[in-house]
């Protein structure tokens, strides 16, 4: 009898080590670089697909608050286009490829269907309302993440100056290895801008409207094809050996 619970100890040592090494193992990984998107708009709650992502655009969430439900969200645009951007816009430099915009203190959810997924880093900017602004840092871009077990987790880096000719440039941010960790479940992605006083704010009543970034090649990693499926299975071995060992 002290053999066979021994046995059972063994194998369910095996699984545990099994299961663990499923939770470590490499995921898959991916880029969202946006370049088979078509230059688009999109209106507040409109989603498209990109490096198994799935992308939302969110207007202003204090426009939101007002039961306003409409408007412009953000835009895919094309940075080996000058004109991109129209004749008012600022368009980023720095990124020769599509990029996504966000407009007007909106914001874009990112997340992956049927399940989680990390992410490394990404490129960014500033999204200037107008050209011709004097050099420097202007506000954030910030990421409000929800993990799987539910908490929510917020990150913000500084968005680059501008070049020698006056445009905001693209800079790459590599989150660091515990945020790059996180199982993601939803990403919300904006910008705030500087109130001089060390504070950061969206809609800000100096400048309404304003907070708007440019985001692309978004390195993620995604879960093995299957990994959910086989560490569901480890479990319930677990599970059946545990009710053996109570019989």
């Amino acid at each position: 009898m002290n053999v066979h619970f021994t046995r059972i100890k063994q194998l369910a040592g095996c699984a545990l080590v099994g299961v663990a090494a499923m939770l470590a193992a490499p995921a898959h990984a991916g880029v969202a670089n946006l370049d088979s998107q078509a230059p688009m708009v999109y209106n507040h709650g409109e989603k498209f697909l990109d490096g198994g992502l799935n992308f939302t655009a969110q207007i202003s969430a204090y426009v939101q608050s007002l039961g306003i439900t409409d408007g412009l969200g953000g835009t895919i645009l094309d940075g080996s286009n000058p004109n991109s951007c129209g004749a008012i816009i600022d368009c980023p430099a720095g990124n020769t490829s599509k990029y996504y915009a966000g407009w007007n203190d909106g914001s874009v959810d990112v997340q992956r269907g049927g399940g989680f997924y990390s992410l490394n880093s990404l490129r960014f900017s500033f999204f200037a309302p107008v050209g011709g602004q004097p050099d420097g840092s202007y506000g954030q871009l910030v990421l409000k993440a929800t993990t799987a077990d539910g908490s929510s987790v917020t990150r913000s880096a500084d968005f680059a100056g501008q070049d020698g000719n006056g445009h905001f440039m693209f800079s790459t941010w590599k989150l660091d290895a515990e945020f790059a960790a996180l199982h993601l479940t939803n990403l919300n992605i904006s910008a705030c801008l500087f109130d001089g006083n060390g504070g950061c704010q969206n809609m800000a009543d100096w400048a309404p409207y304003a907070a708007q970034f440019a985001i692309d090649d978004l390195d993620v990693a995604l879960p093995l094809p299957g990994s959910a499926p086989l560490l569901l299975a480890g479990l319930a071995g677990l599970a059946a050996m545990r009710r053996r060992r109570a019989q």
